[in-house]
């Protein structure tokens, strides 16, 4: 009996460490998309402030970005609105 409380004190103490890693862990750092902090690339990146990306303008901040392009631009207007930016960043 001694060994079966020893398993679950281990086993709860493991718990609490991983809710408490959990807790203590901002988003951004475990994966998860944080859209404000696109929103100074896509400044950045809309060098003529029309609302869009085009390929010239995502190839000069980065050429790896147009490898996603294509499957970005969900309307095919060979052209990126913000929400097809995130979907590119996201995929990448």
């Amino acid at each position: 009996m001694p060994n079966m409380l020893s398993k679950k004190r281990f086993f709860l103490a493991g718990l609490l460490m991983m809710a408490v890693g959990i807790a203590f862990t901002s988003p951004a750092d475990a994966g998860f998309y944080m859209r404000e902090e696109v929103r100074p690339m896509w400044i950045k990146v809309d060098t003529n402030s029309d609302g869009y990306l085009s390929r010239p303008e995502l190839c000069a901040e980065d050429p790896q970005l147009l490898h996603g392009f294509e499957r970005a631009d969900v309307d095919k207007d060979g052209k990126l609105d913000f929400g097809e930016f995130e979907i590119l960043l996201i995929s990448l």
